[in-house]
């Protein structure tokens, strides 16, 4: 099953104790519903992995606790291990949180909250929009992969596209679509109790890393994990077209022969308000959550 679908307004309405946010050439998938791997694509062009631990304390600046940069390679079975540990277990589960209605990926407003955090902003590249078909990258059977495991995860889109864009499908079989905005960074947060702690397991070029989060009074942690290019500017329009994403994905996304590829080129929206948005470059994770969605 895919990610288990959650209202927003019955999720917890406090700051989480540990928030993870992505953003780049990555793809989330839930194949069982509890866990989540995020797939990391190391064929995308200029694009480097880099994932950081803040902790952010009332009143101080924020800490960097750690800092990975590269390849996930050097760790078996996964890259990286994100897990929920100590008593009292937690019910383990991937929630995509979402609004009662359907999106409407072509309205001109900008979307209020809770409708601008609805996971579903975020591409699907399995959904009714796309392929509508399920798609078995290879990339999860490789150490290019980031697991959430033992914990009770909640997705939502943390960043639309800026408004000065639109992106423009084409390909793939089906007629042209425009996206007014989509959801370039998702974030997965977790509320700790009593004794439970966020424990990261990678490793750098020399050793087996770990790191804890405990829950602590007037802290909380943010994870990013990142697989964008180095350099972010906001592009001229002239350039836009070389801010195609999907292209990349496909590198590690084969399509069954009865399937061609489809592209999502980022342009400038007649109506678009300046440099208002962030991030500014197009540059946006995706999602393989089932056919229909």
């Amino acid at each position: 099953m895919p990610f288990q679908p959650k209202l927003l307004t019955t999720i917890p309405a406090a700051e989480p104790d540990v928030k993870i946010l992505f953003n780049g050439q990555l793809i989330l998938r839930s194949e069982d519903g509890v866990t989540c791997d995020v797939g990391v694509n190391p064929l995308a062009t200029n694009h480097e992995l880099t994932i950081e631990v803040r902790i952010k304390t009332r009143g101080k600046d924020d800490q960097i606790r750690m800092r990975h940069i590269g390849p996930l390679h050097l760790r078996d079975p996964e890259g990286m291990l994100i897990a929920v540990a100590h008593d009292p277990a937690p019910v383990p589960a991937s929630w995509k949180c979402v609004t009662p209605n359907p999106i409407d990926f072509e309205q001109e407003q900008e979307p209020v909250p809770p409708l601008d955090s609805d996971f579903r902003w975020i591409l699907n590249l399995e959904g009714r929009l796309f392929h509508d078909t399920t798609l078995d990258p290879p990339i999860f059977e490789t150490k290019n992969v980031i697991r959430l495991q033992d914990g009770e995860y909640f997705f939502r889109t943390a960043a639309l596209s800026p408004g000065r864009l639109e992106y423009r499908r084409s390909g793939g079989g089906k007629n042209r679509f425009t996206f007014r905005r989509i959801g370039t960074t998702a974030s997965a947060s977790v509320f700790l109790v009593n004794q439970q702690q966020v424990v990261l397991h990678w490793s750098d070029d020399t050793k087996l890393q770990t790191l804890t989060l405990e829950k602590t009074p007037d802290t909380t942690y943010e994870i990013y994990v990142q697989n964008t290019p180095l350099f972010q500017v906001s592009p001229p329009e002239s350039e836009l077209e070389k801010f195609e994403e999907l292209v990349e994905y496909y590198k590690v996304i084969p399509l069954e022969d009865d399937l061609t590829p489809f592209r999502l080129v980022p342009a400038i929206h007649p109506d678009g308000d300046g440099n208002e948005g962030s991030p500014d470059i197009p540059c946006q994770v995706i999602t393989l959550d089932g056919p229909g969605g």
